[in-house]
Order: C-alpha cells, then sequence, then structure tokens
C-alpha cells in the first residue's frame, strides 16, 4: 500500500503518540508498504527528510514548544495541510491514510478524503476523547466540537483505540463510531538489552512534567523515604516544571532529584538512564496506553504505579500498585523496594504481547480493507 500518515506530533516533537506513530510507520515500511508522514516543522527540522525509509514533510506552522502544542497551533497545521496537499496530490497518489488523533488532525484527513476520496483510518491517542483529559479548556473545545468530532468518525473507515478504557470511553461518548482495540508495541528486543545486572542504586521519574502526571504525589513520598545512596534521575518539561522544582528545595531533595528536561524517546540518552535505572515510578491520574512502563518494564526497571485503568491494562500484579494520591503507601512500597532491591530478579513481567511483531499485522489488515473503499 501508498499510505499517508497525517500527524501534528512526530519525533523528536511531542509526547507518548508521537513516538507510537513514528515505530508503526517504520513497521509497515518494514513490511514492504510506501509510508508518507505529513506533519508539523519546528525551528531548524529540515523540511523534508528520510528516515528508517519513512518519507517525512515538515510543514511551516507556528509552535513555541518542542514537547507540547496547543490548540491554536494545531490549527494552523491544518491550514498548512490543505495548502501542501493541494500542491502534493498533483505529483502523489495514496491507497489509504492512516490518522493519529480524532481531533484535531481528523479534520485534515476529512477534507482529504472529500477532496480526493482517500479513505481514512483514525488512531486516537486520549487527549482527543471527551472526557479523558480534565483541564477546563480541554472540557470546553470538545463541547465546542463535539459534533465535529462526530462527523470525522462517522466518515472514517475506523477508530482504533491504545487500550479498552479509551474504546469504551469513545463508545459512551458516542455508541456510532467504528471502534477497535490495538495496544501500542514496541521493539522489545531494544530495551531487554538494557537489562543488565549490576543496575545503579537510581530511581526514573520520565515524562510530561503536568500537573495531572502527579510528580508531586512522588516527591512528597521521596521526601518521607531514605533515599541514602540513591539517585532519582526526572526525564520531561512542561507546565508544571517549575512548581516540581519548588518542591524539591522545599522537602531539601536537591542531592537526590535532578530535572534532565526533555530527553527524546529513544535517543541514546535517553537509554541511558533506562539502563542504570533499578526502580521506575508514575503517579498519573489518568493515562491512555503509557508505553513508558512497557520500555522501563523491558529494560529491568522494578515498577511502581498508580492504580489506574491504563496501568492495570499493561500489569495486572497488585504488588505494583498504589494510590495516586497516597504518599505514605507510595513511600512505604519504595521503602520496602529499596531494602530488598538486589534480590529482585529482572523481567518477572511478561510484556512479549506488545512486541511490534506481534501487533502490526492488526495495522496491516485494517488499513487493507480501509483502502479497498478508496473512490
Amino acid at each position: 500500500m501508498k499510505i499517508l500518515v497525517l500527524n501534528y506530533e512526530y519525533p523528536p516533537l511531542g509526547g507518548g503518540a508521537a513516538p507510537v506513530s513514528r515505530d508503526i510507520s517504520a513497521q509497515l515500511v518494514r513490511r514492504g508498504h510506501d509510508v508518507t508522514v505529513v506533519t508539523m516543522g519546528y525551528k531548524s527540522l529540515p523540511a523534508y527528510e528520510e528516515a528508517e525509509k519513512v518519507k517525512i514533510y515538515r510543514l511551516k506552522c507556528w509552535r513555541r514548544r518542542k514537547n507540547s502544542c496547543m490548540p491554536w497551533e494545531q490549527y494552523t497545521y491544518l491550514l498548512a495541510v490543505r495548502c501542501f496537499m493541494k500542491q502534493h496530490m498533483k505529483t502523489h497518489t495514496y491507497d489509504v491514510c492512516h490518522t493519529h488523533f480524532v481531533i484535531p488532525t481528523g479534520e485534515a484527513a476529512l477534507w482529504v478524503n472529500r477532496k480526493y476520496g482517500l479513505p481514512y483510518v483514525i488512531t486516537a491517542h486520549g487527549s482527543d476523547v471527551e472526557g479523558h483529559n480534565h483541564k477546563i479548556y480541554m472540557k470546553i473545545m470538545h463541547r465546542l466540537l463535539r459534533s465535529s468530532w462526530r462527523k470525522i468518525v462517522n466518515c472514517s473507515e475506523g477508530v482504533i483505540a491504545p487500550s479498552v478504557y479509551l474504546q469504551n470511553l469513545m463508545k459512551s461518548r458516542y455508541d456510532q463510531g467504528k471502534y477497535s482495540f490495538i495496544p501500542n508495541g514496541l521493539d522489545i528486543v531494544k530495551y531487554v538489552q538494557l537489562a543488565v545486572q549490576g543496575k545503579e542504586k537510581s530511581i526514573l521519574v520520565m515524562g510530561r512534567l503536568q500537573r495531572h502526571k502527579n510528580v508531586q504525589t512522588i516527591l512528597r513520598a521521596l521526601a518521607q523515604t531514605d533515599l541514602t545512596d540513591w539517585t532519582v534521575d526526572i526525564l520531561g518539561d512542561g507546565p508544571y516544571s517549575k512548581e516540581l522544582e519548588r518542591l524539591v528545595l522545599e522537602f531539601k531533595l536537591t542531592s537526590f532529584v535532578k530535572f534532565h528536561g526533555w530527553i527524546d524517546n529513544g535517543s541514546r540518552e535517553q537509554m541511558y538512564y533506562l539502563r542504570k535505572s533499578s526502580i521506575y515510578i508514575t503517579a498519573s491520574y489518568f493515562e491512555n496506553c503509557p508505553m513508558s512502563v512497557i520500555e522501563t518494564i523491558a529494560a529491568g526497571c522494578y515498577p511502581l504505579l498508580s492504580d489506574i485503568p491504563a496501568h492495570r491494562q499493561l500489569v495486572s500484579e497488585d504488588e505494583y500498585y498504589f494510590e495516586a494520591n497516597d504518599i505514605q503507601g507510595l513511600s512505604f512500597k519504595l521503602q520496602a523496594l529499596i531494602n530488598k532491591i538486589d534480590k529482585i530478579p529482572r523481567n518477572r513481567i511478561d510484556i512479549s504481547r506488545y512486541d511490534w511483531k506481534n501487533i502490526i499485522n492488526q495495522y496491516e489488515d485494517i488499513l487493507y480493507k480501509a483502502s479497498e473503499k478508496k473512490t
């Protein structure tokens, strides 16, 4: 197939959905398909390049941050896509469009469908589904775009949810859509190589620094834990970073906790921290399909996870969980883990089902069926 991929975020831009869209595209190329990505430009990133044999066009848009994109910035991408496709489609043809996010990107896919008859399949990622993100501006945006969201879903050949939780949430909001569940995948072998013996006394926290990621609870728990000889590495950036830095000072954690800023997913730098870390903590209030959990488990980290549906889908055993706001509970589990970390074997959790080779064929089947609807 010749596949057009639309996503306003594509590495090195964006958070969790960006590397997922990159990996799906790369896996499809390995299956022999021709994949072209149309995404946002940013500063000095090249307007066109090929990576892992995926063709990538980056359009000139308004975007201030590498790791996050506001709705009004996303709108500039929608405008840029229309201008680009009007010229691009004079010399290129595609069988199907794979779109990431119902909104905003689904609006571009709908426009391409109406103008060029190209069928599209959407992968939802969480923030594009009403009820997932509880920020006030997100609630307002989803209410205003509710009819557009339904139109985009109706005209698609299907919407893929990376979690059962998100699939059920979409059904509860609009039960007329064609929804399916395909979990996100991972190149397991790449990460298992990092699960070495003799890991350091290092705790890893990784993700966008936003209030709902709840790193503040992790810091409060760390303040009640004996961290002698241990270090804590926080990878990520975001609007809540200043408040978290303030808490580190307030709790006198500066000799233990280090902020490293934004580090690209899959980069050598990220691999370094995955290799050295013994424990991974996430206290998020809500997630969709957080691949950082699978990445760190594959790399031999012991996970401590907030008890939310998205985490339960990935790991079922109770021993790894704490209530999201239970500071003392997290501190107790962390202290017990620190005291016995050398006696715990690596790779105790089976994550083989998340290997891309076991998942990509499901994407392939859906895209094939959608391509048959091309007019």
